[in-house]
This record gives structure tokens, C-alpha cells and sequence, in this order.
């Protein structure tokens, strides 16, 4: 078992708030990865008085190990793919081969947008400082692939916050000169589950009620 453990997301996002750096405020714009990333993103949203929404990115598993990211999209075209070209190697597969199993990740991140951002007119990205938060990371895609879509929609700044990961996983964003915050990078990382005391899945109710709840009323002006 890793060395640091949190009781649960709650204690993870009072932990990640205490290390943010000072010059996030409510002008940020907080994006949670859904589904375990949004509990965090809400209570850091909620403490800083930040509006809140999220990044859509899914998971394409390797073939016979689904848990292991192959790659991650944000939406339809190669432009919104990230692949993990290390695990491409071992799996031997190419690009093309990629694309057929990105199919149905694809389908699912567009039935999600439907879903939770119907009823919701999505912020304005350009121009603004962003907060992107997950609950982890094993491999990095999915942080990767969610940095890329929010730089083609022109952020101004982007600092990307997660409780813990395992290392190696944010040597991209290290390289691509991402301000990141990871509380602890466990050598004997199993899953992002195993360093939570408590670690209950996200269900998709539950993230249509957090972007209800913590939704501020009066919208972003540009200073």
C-alpha cells in the first residue's frame, strides 16, 4: 500500500487547496475530470468562490487490460486524441488500430457532453486562467489529452492539480511546462482507488448536481 493515503476526496481536496499556489482566486476557472475528479474540483471551486464546469476526456483501454490507457479523447478527430506511445509499443498497434478502439470512448464522451452540459451554457475558456483537477493519475493520458483541449480553446494560463501519481505519469507535463501540483507520487501505485480509504465511484448524477451546486450566479467579466 502506498505511503500516503487519503481518508477520501473530501480530504484530498483540503490537502490540495492548503498547496494551490497564491495566485488562484475566483478569476480561475475550475475544471474537474469527470466522474471522481468533480468532487474535488467542486470543493476547491467552492472555496475559492471559482465557477466550476469540467473537461470531458475517456479513457481508450488496451486491448485485454481496459484499465491501462492506450490513449484519451476529448471528442471526434485525431486532433483530440493523446496517445501513450509507450504503451502503443507494447501493445504493437498502430495508429489506425487506435482509432477503431477509440469508437466507442468517442460515443461516450459526446452522449456525456449531451448529458451533463444540455441544460448549461459552457463558460468561455479563451482568455482565461484555468484550474483542471483530477482525483489521480496512473499513466498521465487523460491529464494530457484535457491540457491539449484547453489550450486549443486558448486558456491563458493552466495549472493542473491531483492528489497523487505515479511517477512518470506528468513527465509530459513537466515538459510541456504545466504548473502542476501532486500532493505525493507513490512508487507502489496499484490504482488511484488503492491510495483512498474510502473511494466510491462518481455516478453520473452526481455530477450533474455538483455543476448545479457550485455554479455561481453571476457569470465571468474579463477585467
Amino acid at each position: 500500500m502506498p505511503a500516503y493515503l487519503f481518508q477520501d476526496r473530501a480530504d484530498a481536496a483540503n490537502q490540495l487547496i492548503a498547496a494551490l499556489p497564491p495566485d488562484i482566486d475566483s478569476t480561475w476557472l475550475v475544471l474537474g475530470l469527470p466522474r471522481g475528479g468533480m468532487p474535488i474540483a467542486a470543493a476547491i471551486a467552492r472555496h475559492f468562490g471559482a465557477t466550476l464546469d469540467l473537461l470531458i476526456v475517456r479513457k481508450v483501454g488496451a486491448p485485454g487490460n481496459p484499465e491501462l490507457a492506450l490513449a484519451a479523447v476529448t471528442g471526434p478527430g485525431e486532433d483530440q486524441m493523446i496517445i501513450n506511445k509507450t504503451v502503443q509499443r507494447l501493445c504493437n498497434l498502430s495508429d489506425a488500430d487506435i482509432s477503431r478502439l477509440a469508437v466507442r470512448p468517442v460515443q461516450e464522451v459526446e452522449a456525456r457532453r449531451r448529458m451533463w452540459v444540455r441544460s448549461r451554457n459552457a463558460p468561455e475558456l479563451r482568455g482565461r486562467d484555468v484550474l483542471i483537477v483530477d482525483d489521480g493519475a496512473a499513466t498521465g493520458t487523460t491529464l494530457e489529452a484535457a491540457v491539449d483541449a484547453a489550450r486549443h480553446q486558448g486558456v491563458q494560463s493552466i495549472v493542473v492539480a491531483l492528489p497523487v501519481a505515479l511517477p512518470g505519469a506528468l513527465d509530459n507535463l513537466n515538459a510541456a511546462n504545466v504548473r502542476i501540483v501532486c500532493l505525493q507520487q507513490a512508487m507502489d501505485l496499484a490504482s488511484v482507488g488503492s491510495t483512498y480509504r474510502d473511494f466510491p465511484q462518481i455516478t453520473d448524477q452526481q455530477v450533474s448536481d455538483l455543476l448545479s451546486t457550485y455554479q455561481p450566479e453571476k457569470p465571468y467579466e474579463k477585467g
